[in-house]
């Protein structure tokens, strides 16, 4: 394995090295239903003004010129009548497209009938209540940007706006070897062991984050099975859980060197998850090495994961929102927490140590508190779960 010139770096760093570490995967031309939740790999345009038309915007009477105005019919979603004589008025349904010339609509609740005429309970100034053509956006006009998610409400307005099919990024793929000869997977642990808590949560991670889980299996403190895992794993990305330190039974990194990978990130001056690492293996695959304590090895997927797969799949770089702490908080290094959100501040939950899931399970988020005093008040960052993501 070549130098680590990357080494212990700082938490904001490992995270942009993660990120620029993956190419964005090939496009796909997608009708818009099938592309929700993948990441648009072009701008999209609206083809139509939307609204197309004059539009009612509530049930009630269009009307034209000076009242009170004689009900001439009926005009409903799905119709369209392109003139209307001054002095005369249609009963219309939210969503009809109207006369364009139409002076207003006056809502049902406030017009007054009789004799086959209506009024209105009170003024209307010209267009009241009427949609324009193009309020929402202009033919042509943008209304999403490559490196978005197609989420449901883009995807509506982008069929709204006369789009039928979408260019994406295709999901990344990975592949989860969860190490630990002491793990067992179903019953009460017997003496030495411990119940494996992170093959049934590494998956759905990912799979929030828009990935494809190709395969997860089980693997027991060995060097060679442990090189084979990787060298056979067949995805964009594996994550390796445990192993990842430098101890005589962390086999992580003497496979990578065996198999001739490169360091992204060797280490991340944070806790809890310090010795994780990520690297690249000659034919471009991605490892990220994450512990095998449960809190520490989400941690760790937030901060050199999530990057990656947003890389692999064309998103553009994640903004954090910001959050003042309740409670002064001092630490020596970058610090990522489980927090409740209350009020608009952000206070840490009471288990939070890197084996513990109990205040994890308990959290809105995760804060990112960068190393000093930290009183309260100070602003920290905060990374979504990745159950809570889009």
């Amino acid at each position: 394995m070549s130098a680590e010139i990357n080494h212990n770096v700082e938490w904001d760093l490992a995270v942009s090295l993660s990120f620029e570490s993956a190419a964005a995967k090939p496009t796909a031309q997608l009708p818009i239903a099938q592309a929700i939740n993948f990441v648009l790999a072009q701008d999209l345009a609206a083809q139509i003004d939307l609204p197309p038309a004059h539009t009612a915007m509530m049930d009630g009477y269009a009307v034209f010129g000076q009242g009170p105005w004689r009900i001439v019919g009926e005009l409903h979603a799905g119709g369209f009548l392109p003139y209307l004589e001054t002095g005369s008025a249609l009963k219309v349904s939210t969503g009809a497209h109207l006369p364009p010339h139409a002076s207003f609509v006056i809502p049902q609740e406030l017009a007054t009938l009789f004799d086959g005429d209506v009024a209105s309970k009170s003024s209307f100034t010209a267009g009241q209540h009427i949609r324009q053509p193009g309020d929402e956006a202009l033919a042509g006009e943008s209304i999403a940007a490559a490196g978005n998610i197609l989420t449901p409400a883009i995807a509506g307005l982008a069929a709204s706006s006369g789009i039928d099919e979408v260019l994406v990024h295709q999901s990344p793929t990975v592949s989860i070897v969860v190490t630990g000869s002491e793990l067992t997977s179903s019953g009460t642990p017997g003496l030495g062991q411990i119940r494996d808590s992170l093959s049934v949560q590494v998956t759905p991670w990912a799979q929030y984050l828009g990935a494809v889980v190709n395969s997860s299996i089980s693997c027991g403190d060995d060097l060679n099975d442990l090189r084979e895992a990787i060298k056979t794993a067949d995805s964009d990305l594996v994550i390796v859980t445990g192993g990842s330190s430098f101890g005589e039974r962390d086999y992580l990194r003497p496979a990578l060197e065996q198999l001739g990978a490169v360091y992204v990130v060797s280490e991340i001056l944070m806790r809890p998850g310090h010795p994780s690492l990520l690297a690249k293996l000659p034919d471009g695959k991605l490892v990220a090495g994450l512990p095998g304590n449960p809190l520490a090895a989400l941690v760790t997927f937030m901060t050199i994961v999530a990057p990656a797969l947003r890389g692999f799949s064309g998103q553009r770089e994640y903004r954090m929102a910001k959050v003042p702490l309740v409670k002064e908080f001092s630490c020596d290094r970058t610090r990522v927490v489980p927090i409740v959100l209350s009020s608009g501040t952000a206070e840490l939950t009471e288990f939070r140590g890197s084996a513990m899931l109990r205040g994890l399970s308990l959290a809105d988020g995760l804060g990112v508190i960068s190393p000093g005093d930290n009183p309260a008040g100070t602003l920290i960052r905060i990374l979504p779960l990745p159950w809570r993501v889009n």
